[in-house]
């Protein structure tokens, strides 16, 4: 009899204990269907060297573009692609030329295609367009934006991977209508008129128009892949009166900036507690090209500051850069080597 009654107890624990499970995992699933789930990204950790190349190539013609978090080359092309970029911000109507052939623009005075001349260059002055990517530099200038003023512009297309001419032409914008921007263009004796719509572009800086075949470009990754670029550009010498190519490092305007740091400081002593905040700047140039130089005379090699170092801010996280060489194993110059650490 008291077995009996045992056994009995025992069974209704158990039955208990399963009723409470089975509650408590309807509790959970209950639970679950209530709350979306947000799965916790892992953060990115890179345990391979902290040294790289930037492959260019001797006659400087690829531009690489970097990803300081993921320690990567995402993208490279030609820089010779393309002959104007438009600002794919969709509150802003900025237009650049090609700095990096050397390009330049004039405003002419003149409304009407057919009206404009070399002649109207003449006292209105020719402008490059500067490495340091900032709107109120650009060559361009103001044209209007969304409405065209409708004003003529003379282009000098630069110079080709040769270093020949690629000659000139006369464009206007026309007005910008949602994403569209429209260009007209043609050679200097009115011949071979194009007119093209350029659409703004998701997730990109800028989008790119090529006069050779008339062709609008998607060249850069998306901007938030990477975050330097490895290019040419134009600067100016205002004593020696001198517009100039040289190739440097630019940084990404949608998520980077940088700044130059000091040649005393030893690299592997450098800590995020180092950051100045207040040295950050808009200028795309800021890293630049003057980590090296070129030695005139007899020697015509390039030589660089290991000493020089760079500090890099992307969506908040900090790295220092430094410049260890800028030629190949076969003694090419075009292939800029550098060490990237992230600070702590």
């Amino acid at each position: 009899m008291i077995n009996g009654l045992i056994n009995k107890l025992c069974f209704y624990c158990r039955l208990a204990s399963l009723m409470r499970a089975g509650v408590a995992a309807l509790l959970c699933v209950a639970l679950s269907s209530c709350f979306k789930e947000k799965p916790i990204p892992m953060p990115y950790i890179y345990n391979g060297p902290d040294v790289f190349v930037a492959n260019m190539g001797p006659k400087y013609d690829q531009q690489l573009y970097f990803n300081a978090q993921t320690f990567q080359f995402t993208d490279s092309n030609s820089h010779f692609g393309y002959d104007m970029a438009f600002d794919c911000d969709p509150t802003s109507y900025n237009i650049w030329i090609n700095g990096s052939k050397l390009m330049f623009a004039c405003r002419t005075g003149k409304y009407n295609l057919a009206d404009a001349s070399m002649a109207d260059s003449i006292g209105n002055g020719w402008h490059e367009e500067l490495g340091s990517g900032l709107p109120a530099e650009n060559a361009i200038g103001v044209w209007g934006g969304p409405s065209s003023n409708k004003e003529v512009y003379l282009l000098n297309l630069g110079t080709d991977i040769k270093g020949q001419s690629l000659g000139f032409r006369k464009v206007q914008m026309g007005d910008c209508t949602g994403d569209n921007y429209v260009v007209t263009w043609c050679n200097l004796d009115g011949s071979d008129m194009h007119t093209v719509t350029v659409l703004r572009k998701a997730n990109r800086n800028k989008v790119y128009l090529s006069f050779a075949d008339a062709g609008v470009k998607d060249l850069e990754p998306d901007y938030n892949n990477w975050d330097i670029i490895f290019t040419r550009y134009s600067i100016y010498f205002p004593v020696q009166n001198l517009p100039y190519q040289v190739t440097g490092v630019l940084t990404n305007p949608h998520k980077s900036m940088a700044y130059f740091m000091d040649s005393t400081s030893a690299f592997d002593s450098i800590k995020i507690a180092g950051v100045d905040q207040s040295k950050f700047t808009q200028s795309l140039d800021n890293i630049g090209y003057t980590w090296k130089s070129y030695g005139l005379g007899t020697t015509g090699q390039y030589t660089w500051n290991e000493k020089y170092t760079y500090i890099l801010r992307s969506d908040g996280r900090y790295y220092k850069i430094r410049f260890l060489g800028f030629y190949n194993a076969a003694g090419d110059e075009g292939y800029p080597k550098f060490q990237i650490d992230e600070l702590k």
